[in-house]
């Protein structure tokens, strides 16, 4: 009995020693773990910290950010207040003077003669500034006012000279807005040495851009002029070739029918048979009769030739090339007005012209001109006449030609467009 007891203690002493270590074991676990609980808790701050401070110096950003926003604003609007200021500077009935830039009466003036005109102009550019260009405070000095006139004169003669060189017929007016904006800005520049150009300078400026531009179109207008000229001479040139071959051609058929009804007289002579003789009369009558229509086609052309003013004006369109509702309406003297048509109608545009209506007249190029003035508002291209093209509707044309020059010419309204229509359906395929 004394063993078993003894044997029940050791058991339970033993027992007791395993969960004493076990309740160590887990006290140090949880040391551990309330270590890291610590630990991760000292980095959550370090991070919640970090992240304040960054989001404190956002928000300063963002109010610095604001701010820079504020100046911009208003140094934009600063800005805005400085450039309507210098456009005021000068008179606003200044830019409108020059507003159309182009010589009154251009088309008696030839370009040698505004050359001469821009010429003299230069000269009395150059008097003017010799004289006195720039308002000079009067305490300086000569060594001094020159180096100033010389450093506000430099870059704007430079300037200018290399705006007029770009000039163009379609940017006149950036370039005359320019030339201002240059006066202006070395004025700015040399404000506060109390030293500005004088407004009679910039006038002389925009008077020299006003001649340039008036040169260049009347320059690009003669080179049509000649080009036109060289047209109408090789057109003449086509039509007395043709008159020629016409001339030739009846002289040659009347030749033929004379001799053939020589031929025909000597045999009905020799015939002794009645229907013979009345064969040869036939056929001697039918030679006459094209005889009488060969005099009238020949004197058709002798009256052609000698009235140089005869001809056709005719009215075509290519609606493939340039669109609905747009014809040219021109005149040619050809024999065979159709040849001309053929011609405009060669490897310079893509489809063929549709003719819609032929008018001769005795004088067609005053029945062109007359249709030409009539129509004028609607000319495709405002600047060169010599286009001949109108945006009108054909019933508009037909209106006018039939009510004041032919009542008899009949207007084709349909089109045909045959290439440029079945090129449509290729493309659709």
């Amino acid at each position: 009995m004394g063993v078993l007891l003894f044997l029940v203690g050791i058991v339970l002493i033993i027992m007791g020693s395993s969960k004493l270590s076990e309740a160590k074991k887990l006290k140090d676990k949880t040391s551990a773990l309330e270590s890291k609980v610590k630990e991760y808790s000292q980095e959550l701050n370090a991070r919640e910290t970090f992240i304040s401070e960054k989001e404190k110096n956002i928000s300063k950003l963002n109010k610095n950010l604001s701010t820079l926003e504020n100046k911009i604003d208003i140094l934009n609007a600063e800005s805005q207040r400085l450039d309507d200021e210098i456009n005021q500077k000068y008179d606003t009935s200044l830019v409108t003077i020059y507003k159309s830039v182009i010589i009154p009466n251009i088309d008696e003036t030839s370009s040698s003669e505004i050359k001469n005109k821009l010429s003299l102009l230069k000269i009395k550019e150059k008097d003017f500034i010799l004289d006195g260009a720039i308002n000079i405070p009067s305490y300086l000095n000569n060594r001094e006012a020159n180096n100033i006139k010389k450093k506000m004169l430099i870059p704007l003669e430079s300037e200018i000279t290399g705006l007029l060189n770009k000039l163009t017929i379609s940017n006149v007016d950036s370039t005359r807005e320019k030339i201002i904006r240059t006066f202006d800005k070395i004025n700015k520049l040399f404000k506060n040495d109390e030293a500005e150009f004088k407004k009679e300078l910039l006038e002389l400026k925009l008077q020299e851009l006003e001649l340039n531009y008036s040169y260049i179109v009347k320059v690009n207008d003669e080179k049509e002029q000649q080009k036109a000229i060289k047209e109408q001479m090789i057109e003449e040139e086509k039509v007395r070739r043709e008159i020629e071959r016409e001339k030739k051609r009846i002289d040659k058929e009347e030749r033929q029918f004379n001799s053939e009804i020589t031929k025909l007289m000597a045999y009905m002579q020799k015939a002794s048979a009645d229907v013979e003789k009345e064969l040869y009369a036939d056929k001697i009558k039918e030679l006459e009769e094209k005889l009488r229509e060969l005099e009238t086609v020949k004197e058709d052309v002798l009256q052609r030739e000698l009235n140089t003013r005869a001809g056709y004006v005719y009215v075509i369109s290519n609606i493939g090339s340039f669109g609905e509702d747009v014809y040219k309406i021109g005149m040619t003297r050809r024999l065979e007005p159709m040849d001309r048509i053929k011609e405009l109608s060669s490897a310079s545009v893509p489809f063929e012209f549709d003719v819609h209506a032929m008018i001769f007249s005795e004088d067609a190029p005053t029945l062109e001109n007359q249709l030409h003035s009539h129509f004028r508002k609607n000319e495709v291209n405002k600047v060169n006449q010599r286009k001949e093209f109108f945006k009108v509707s054909l019933d508009e044309i037909e209106k006018v030609v039939l009510e004041n020059y032919n009542g008899t010419v009949s207007f084709t309204k349909l089109a045909q467009a045959e290439q440029y229509r079945r090129s449509l359906e290729l493309t659709d395929v």
